[in-house]
């Protein structure tokens, strides 16, 4: 079962201002999973995501639509990884594609 944490503790637990929480709510890195009112609250694993942010703003100079661009790609790649996987378990042996190496680049003789 996952841990829920307001806001505020999820700006205490990662030094963050809320305006800031805020802003990679509205570009879709963060999803608040309770907005009844003006208590947001979110999963535990909001603070993985939010120290990431960080990071990608601190070491890259990320805004926050920078940061929710790189999330985005990093699961469209996780996405693309987990495809390529499954394609290759459903591939008969016998069929498996083996590069042919008879042939050498540019070799001098």
């Amino acid at each position: 079962m996952s841990t829920i944490c307001t806001l505020e503790e999820l700006c205490r637990a990662c030094n963050v201002q809320a305006d800031w929480v805020s802003e990679l709510v509205e570009h879709g890195v963060l999803e608040p999973i309770d907005q009844k009112g003006s208590v947001w609250k979110f999963a535990s694993f909001s603070i993985v995501r939010v120290a990431k942010a960080k990071r990608l703003e601190r070491d890259l100079g990320l805004n926050p639509p920078g940061v929710a661009l790189v999330f985005e790609l990093l699961a469209e790649i996780d996405e693309l990884h987990s495809r390529l996987k499954n394609f290759e378990t459903s591939i008969e042996p016998s069929v498996q594609i083996e590069p042919d190496l008879s042939t050498e680049p540019n070799s001098k003789d």
